[in-house]
This record gives structure tokens, sequence and C-alpha cells, in this order.
């Protein structure tokens, strides 16, 4: 029986042993499980709404593509006779400023030829005032002859068609 009786107490020992290091081994997980939970329905909720922000953005790029693209290339198109007209007169604009100094230098050189001294005043002044109180000055026969310069001509650059009121009767001289 001793034998018997010391394997029930060696049996009784590795018992209560299993226990005490049952008891300490036992962990409540319940705080870290919860916590863990709330973190990955946050990471779910996260993840659909950037699921849901890459289908509206998909959805918007189709329409884009399929929508908007073919509209501001249709829109482009209708704007090439604008450019092509904003080109034309450009170039009109370039020509009266060119044929405006061609003048300029016409009429000053005139000016001095003919010996006025007021410029554009003196063609005011007989207009305001008496003739008698200016002499009247004999020209040469040098002064005389006189050639205007070419200068641009508006049906050059617009039809004469009165019907069209737009933008699109401008033409380029040929």
């Amino acid at each position: 029986m001793s034998i018997k009786c010391g394997a029930d107490k060696r049996d009784e020992i590795l018992r209560q042993t299993a226990k005490e290091y049952s008891e300490y081994l036992e962990v409540d997980a319940t705080s870290e499980r919860c916590t863990l939970d709330r973190e990955l329905e946050s990471m779910l909720t996260r993840l659909e709404e950037y699921g849901s922000l890459l289908e509206r953005t998909r959805s918007e790029s189709r329409h884009t593509l399929d929508v908007l693209v073919p509209q501001v290339y249709s829109n482009y198109q209708a704007l090439q006779r604008t450019f092509q007209n904003i080109d034309h007169l450009e170039m009109l604009v370039k020509r009266v400023k060119e044929d405006l100094v061609k003048m300029e230098t016409s009429v000053n050189q005139a000016e001095a030829d003919l010996g006025t001294s007021h410029s554009f005043t003196t063609v005011i002044r007989p207009l305001f005032f008496k003739k008698d109180q200016y002499p009247v000055r004999t020209p040469t026969s040098s002064q005389l002859s006189f050639q205007p310069p070419q200068i641009f001509h508006a049906e050059d650059y617009f039809t004469r068609d009165v019907q069209k009121t737009d933008a699109s009767s401008l033409m380029l001289p040929q």
C-alpha cells in the first residue's frame, strides 16, 4: 500500500500543480477581443468607403470618356473656324498698322514739303478763323506730285454679302 499511497500522493500533487498552472495560464481576452473587433470593423468600413470611391471614380471616368471628351472635341472642331477668323483679323490689324505708318510718314513728308508748322491744327484753323489772316502759299511743281501709298481695301478682307453678320464673312486676301 505504501507504493499505492505514494502514487496517489504524487497524482494528487500533479493535479494540484496542473490546476494552479491552468489558473495561472488562464487569460481573459475579452477586452483585447473587443478592441480587435472594433479595429477590424473600422478597417472594413474604410475599405468599403475606398471601394465605393473607386467605383464612383470609374463611373465618372467612363462618363468623361463617353460623353464629355466627345463634347469637348466637337466644340473644338466648331471653334476651328473662329480660330481661323482670329488669325485673319490679326493679319488685318497688322496690315492696317503697317498702312497707318505709311500714311503718317506720307503726311509728315507732305507737311514738311509744304512748310506747315502746326500739323493737324493748320487744317482746323481755317474753319474757325477768316482766311485772310493766313497767307496763302503757292506750292511748287515738285510739291504737287504726290503719290499716295498703297493701303489695304476692306473689300479684300470682308465679303460683300450683307446677309452675313457673323465673323465667318472674314476672308483672307488672295
